[in-house]
């Protein structure tokens, strides 16, 4: 029995560690998002306007200042798909250099992101 007890107390309070060590992890997803985050503009160029377009390490996307409404559902290196609160997608591709362009499947148009905005 007190070899039982010395047991329960031990594999007690190793679990603490390990529990502490997984909630410690960093998210994948939010590590992936730095290759994403930033202030940024696009033109459309049907309408000759350009758009502010920001990214936070969140992976909140705002355009104009709005934050949209949705959640990430992918990200890779390369990619974040963002699905809007209509189930339309925005599909952000970067390079090394950061985000180049943005699909917008509810326009059916890509745009190149044009410049960091300040």
């Amino acid at each position: 029995m007190a070899s039982f007890l010395r047991g329960l107390k031990h594999a007690l309070a190793h679990r603490g560690h390990h529990q502490e060590s997984q909630t410690k992890a960093a998210n994948p997803a939010l590590a992936l998002a730095k290759n994403f985050t930033g202030n940024f503009a696009f033109l459309d160029e049907q309408t000759n306007k350009t758009h502010s377009l920001a990214i936070s390490p969140q992976l909140q996307i705002a355009i104009d200042n709005k934050v949209l409404p949705g959640q990430v559902v992918g990200i890779t290196i390369h990619e974040l798909t963002f699905l809007d609160h209509y189930g339309y997608k925005l599909v952000i591709t970067a390079d090394d250099n950061g985000p180049q362009t943005i699909y917008d499947e509810a326009e059916d148009a890509t745009y190149a992101i044009i410049v960091p905005s300040v």
